[in-house]
């Protein structure tokens, strides 16, 4: 079957959320027809859709290849089995939704063997990217480390998923066996037992609201896997993935002196991929529709054979498996307690984290001594090791690999775009710089960027270069881009970043042609209608912000721990001034850790600057508490000393990703060198490579360059320029962070720590 799947989907209420999984696989499946009871919202599901609506399976046409069965089955009181069994006559492949008893599965199992199709049950839940991360790290875990319990806790609407949970990450879940069980008044009810000889405890909220059965719920997941080394936590459905190791209190002579070693330096809970969590939006709107993609994924290639009939006698076992232990586990705990009318409206968080805040007070007052004691010790070029938790778990091979992929989508997007507009679109014909711009109707202004893009397409072997001209290799098509995007997307998402990020590039690959033209505003793209979800998740969610930003500002806080020393006295002054701070996501970090320091009488004055007003706006309502923040609108082209910015008026600069728009880096980090006092330093945060996705999106808003980019055709500096722009800039010191074997060094984005001497001399390191 090499043509798309043509698929059905029955039940319009959980039965949106694979209406839209199949919308976001078109080069799959085909979305032919809903089958429902005729109400108001199935109506409605069809038409967003457009497609057909069934109200029996009579009217069903005779091609539907695939059925999903999003109804409840028979043993919760629907009808999903039997639909089940009359699709699997007609020769229909199904994908039943959880939870199905063992008999019925086996009894669906039997009919399509009969009919020569497939049978499948459902289960998003263990397809969501916390719950992959759990398992992948569960069966890491025990490869090394026998499990010596488990616990676990869920809503019994969602107990069938658990058990499949369970079966994923754990050797085994056989035998399976209950000691007690434990039904005192209260949501929960307590399960004793053993799974696979390992003793297990399971609190199952088994409450119902009969008004709205399918919401009422504590709880979705949370299970924990103790080994002798340390516990693994799952602690929701939606993460995070927590590595809590063993407390191990060492029997030495000095307490003090000797907790430096390996097991007490690391820290006591570690995150396994993002800390950040999801809104509930995103999750039902994206992670659900994309963890019964890959469900539906897998019962394509079960339908089309590929995974061998072994795998799929293996797959048939363990369902029948996890469907039979459901039910002992379901039969121990009994019917649900019926609780009427217990939804709740969410409740608003602003008093209980104020409580939260106002009870860390007294421990933060206190561990800002130790904060500042802690830095005295550390030199401020070792500020990156703070910063390493964010990127647990990645290597540069994934980051590779992740590049490779976006260099792909972008440069695909690049010559598509051209080719689309008439130009560069026969193979081995030669086509002028002049010509290409003229065909694309590229605005004046852009006019450069579309050189740059012939430039790298040539350096990437997309273009031939002949004596000037250039000339295409191949002819690329839509779903050519399209697919290089998904691929990307795979790379990155769960990685290096949230997938509003690849959204935010895809959409602006699409815009292209208006963007050359400036019928689109690139800005409006990274905030739309003046919302800065894209932006923060540019500047603030990605590993590698994460990584630069936590790096900086513990680099403030061990500069202010020397001057502190320095001065020997608890009140020193602290000067900040950070350029072109935009949305502010060094800022919040670099504030964040200095609020301890203020309460112990650390006095710093930052002053956070920008070219946008729009910033400037936002900035001043958001530090509005600290009124040691101010605000103030900034031009670095323009001369620094007629806008307030005195000579020698700052102990540290702070520029995160941003001199890379200037239109002399030069000048500009001489003009900043001034304001530095003697000693002083400057942290830079900069792309060090060109960074092709860059080039179809913030590029379209940067300054023409007029210093060495002019002459190189790049969008950013190389570490070798940046290190003679703070030559001829008179810096004492130099240092490159992280270095070329670090897991983020392919990305190409670098910290400069910067410090100014008096003698002209510069030591690079």
């Amino acid at each position: 079957m090499n043509r798309k799947i043509r698929t059905l989907v029955c039940g319009s209420r959980f039965g949106q959320f694979y209406l839209e999984a199949i919308e976001t696989m078109p080069h799959r499946f085909e979305l032919v027809g809903l089958l429902a009871k005729g109400s108001d919202r199935s109506r409605h599901c069809a038409e967003r859709h457009g497609i057909a609506l069934y109200t029996d399976v009579s009217q069903l046409p005779a091609d539907i290849d695939l059925a999903c069965v999003v109804l409840r089955s028979e043993v919760v009181g629907g009808s999903g089995t039997d639909l089940s069994l009359k699709l699997l006559d007609r020769g229909i492949h199904v994908i039943q939704e959880h939870p199905v008893h063992h008999k019925d599965v086996a009894a669906c199992l039997r009919r399509a063997r009969q009919n020569g199709v497939c049978y499948a049950v459902g289960d998003l839940y263990v397809h969501l990217p916390a719950v992959r991360r759990f398992i992948a790290a569960a069966r890491a875990l025990l490869q090394q480390q026998e499990a010596l319990y488990l616990d676990a806790a869920c809503a019994t609407q969602v107990s069938y998923p658990l058990m499949h949970i369970l079966l994923e990450a754990l050797p085994s879940i056989r035998p399976w066996k209950i000691s007690h069980v434990i039904r005192d008044e209260g949501p929960f009810q307590l399960l004793v037992g053993q799974l696979g000889h390992m003793p297990i405890t399971v609190r199952a909220h088994n409450e119902v609201d009969p008004n709205d059965p399918d919401h009422y719920l504590h709880l979705l997941h949370s299970v924990t896997i103790g080994t002798a080394a340390g516990r693994l936590s799952l602690v929701d459905t939606h993460g995070p993935v927590v590595w809590h190791p063993r407390l191990h209190v060492p029997d030495v002579a000095d307490i003090a002196g000797e907790l430096a070693a390996a097991h007490a330096a690391e820290d006591s809970s570690h995150y396994l991929g993002s800390a950040a969590t999801a809104t509930y939006s995103s999750i039902l709107r994206r992670q659900w529709p994309q963890a019964i993609g890959r469900d539906l994924l897998a019962m394509g290639e079960l339908m089309q054979g590929m995974q061998g009939q072994g795998s799929a006698d293996t797959r048939a076992q363990q369902e029948l498996l996890c469907a039979r232990q459901w039910q002992e586990w379901t039969h121990a705990l009994g019917y649900p307690l019926l609780r009427s009318h217990r939804s709740q409206p969410p409740l608003a968080l602003d008093a209980i984290v104020q409580a939260a805040l106002q009870e860390d007070r007294p421990e933060q007052t206190q561990a800002a001594a130790h904060v500042v004691r802690e830095a005295m010790d550390h030199d401020v070029y070792g500020c990156t090791a703070a910063a390493e938790a964010e990127i647990r778990g990645l290597d540069a091979r994934q980051v590779s690999d992740c590049v490779e992929r976006l260099d792909a989508a972008a440069l695909s997007s690049m010559l598509y775009t051209l080719q689309s507009q008439g130009t560069l679109n026969v193979p081995g014909a030669r086509y002028g710089v002049s010509d290409i711009v003229s065909a694309a109707q590229a605005a004046p202004r852009h006019a450069c960027l579309v050189a740059r893009w012939l430039h790298v397409l040539a350096e990437r072997g997309f273009l031939e270069r002949r004596e000037g001209d250039y000339a295409c290799r191949e002819l690329l098509t839509e779903e050519d881009t399209e697919r290089r995007w998904h691929a990307a997307l795979q790379a990155w998402e769960g990685k290096l970043g949230p997938r509003s990020i690849i959204d935010y590039l895809t959409a602006n690959a699409k815009q292209l042609p208006r963007l050359l033209r400036d019928e689109q505003q690139a800005a409006l793209l990274l905030f739309p209608e003046g919302r800065m979800d894209i932006a923060h998740a540019l500047y603030r969610e990605t590993a590698v912000a994460r990584y630069l930003n936590k790096a900086v500002a513990e680099a403030v806080v061990r500069i202010a721990a020397r001057k502190w020393a320095d001065k020997g006295e608890a009140s020193s002054d602290l000067r900040i001034l950070e350029v072109g701070a935009g949305t502010g996501a060094t800022t919040d970090t670099v504030v964040s850790r200095l609020q301890p320091l203020v309460s112990q009488g650390l006095r710093p004055d930052y002053l956070f600057t920008d070219i946008t007003r729009f910033f400037i706006t936002a900035a001043h309502e958001r530090y509005q508490d600290c009124p040691w923040v101010r605000c103030r609108i900034v031009d670095i082209d323009q001369h620094l000393g007629e806008q307030g910015l005195n000579h020698e008026s700052a102990d540290i600069v702070i520029a995160a990703g941003m001199l890379n728009n200037a239109r002399d880096t030069d000048a500009v980090v001489q003009n900043l060198m001034h304001c530095l006092v003697p000693g002083g330093w400057m942290l830079i945060t900069e792309p060090t490579r060109e960074y092709s996705e860059m080039l179809i999106s913030q590029a379209f808003m940067m300054t023409r360059p007029a210093d060495d980019r002019q002459s190189t055709q790049t969008t950013f500096m190389s570490v070798p320029q940046w290190l003679d722009v703070f030559r001829r800039a008179n810096a004492s010191e130099v240092r490159v962070l992280p270095d070329e074997r670090h897991a983020l060094a392919p990305l190409g984005q670098q910290l400069f720590i910067v410090r100014k001497g008096r003698d002209g001399s510069c030591r690079i390191a």
